[in-house]
């Protein structure tokens, strides 16, 4: 009788004890997995594979840190870190960092005075020549070199959970961007049921107008959203934008044309005007003739959202689906 007693007791410890290992390994949204770049992590390092093929180690809760593009400084400080330098521009620039020192522009960026500032990690892009020149000479000096391609919404999260491991503050991830994982999911979800738009989607500088593919950083939120992008099938590898042809868009007459624009904005516009509405075929678009050409905010849709992905989406959402009950 004892013996019977004892032995669902035992059980019952078990149950108790697996149970409570599932409700704390998935309590608070913590993460469950990693990026697939980090090939391993110890309590002081993290080895990974950056978008240039290099393996590379960084140290833990580094001191000296330089970032040489503003969206990804303001990424690094969402993810707890802080900064000596950055390069110049006040777009995407987090509040603490305005007055630390500028190494140049994102362009051009000054590689004597990075090694004068003796930094323990410097944080580059892999899409910038500049960037890509840096590598030799800063491994020279014996500073640690992480290269990122920050593009689309996956890349954010990936980069954040990257960044969030290095400062030490998971639990900025596990609060802070579980939230807007959630807030994002559940616009997606709220307009999935809608009719798909067909959508034209144009970045135009003063130099050229292009169309966006679906990896780039509008094109991924509107797939997101379940539009379809009338230049989807045209990619060119590693490119985000192509040359779309009047001819194209014609064909494939979109329900909405999203423009974003880099540089002056009257100049901008001019150029457009120059380029697709002397055209007598754009008048004759859908997208014109129900008015649905919108113009993109630059805070949301050029730099990067970041702390305010959901927003950029929740803003995208309400014109692809006017109809919708976002709320």
């Amino acid at each position: 009788m004892h013996m019977k007693r004892r032995s669902k007791a035992v059980r019952l410890a078990v149950v108790l004890s697996v149970g409570l290992v599932l409700v704390l390994g998935g309590c608070a949204g913590e993460k469950t997995g990693k990026p697939d770049f980090i090939q391993s992590e110890t309590n002081q390092q993290i080895t990974l594979a950056d978008p240039l093929g290099n393996v590379t180690v960084v140290n833990k809760r580094p001191q000296r840190v330089i970032v040489l593009m503003n969206s990804i400084l303001d990424l690094w400080y969402l993810a707890g870190g802080t900064a000596v330098a950055r390069v110049t521009g006040e777009e995407n620039v987090p509040a603490e960092a305005k007055d630390i020192e500028q190494v140049g522009g994102f362009g051009t960026p000054n590689a004597e005075r990075i090694v004068a500032l003796k930094p323990d990690l410097v944080i580059l892009t892999s899409t910038t020549a500049a960037h890509r020149a840096l590598e030799e000479v800063l491994k020279q000096n014996g500073i640690t070199c992480l290269y990122v391609n920050y593009q689309t919404y996956d890349d954010f999260i990936s980069y954040l959970d990257l960044f969030t491991r290095i400062t030490g503050r998971e639990d900025i991830f596990n609060t802070k961007i579980r939230s807007i994982k959630e807030e994002v999911t559940a616009i997606a979800n709220k307009v999935s049921a809608q009719p798909k738009p067909r959508v034209l989607i144009l970045f135009a500088t003063t130099k050229a107008v292009q169309s966006e593919l679906p990896n780039s950083l509008v094109g991924d939120m509107t797939k997101r959203l379940g539009a379809v992008n009338i230049a989807g099938d045209a990619p060119v590898e590693g490119a985000a934008r192509v040359d779309f042809s009047m001819e194209r868009i014609i064909e494939r007459d979109p329900d909405y044309i999203l423009i974003t624009t880099m540089g002056d904005e009257a100049t901008v516009r001019a150029k457009i005007k120059q380029d697709l509405e002397s055209s007598p075929a754009w008048a004759e678009l859908r997208a014109v003739k129900e008015g649905n050409v919108r113009y993109l905010d630059k805070e949301l849709f050029i730099y990067k959202p970041n702390a305010r992905y959901a927003e950029a989406m929740g803003a995208l959402a309400k014109i692809l689906y006017p109809g919708a009950r976002l709320k």
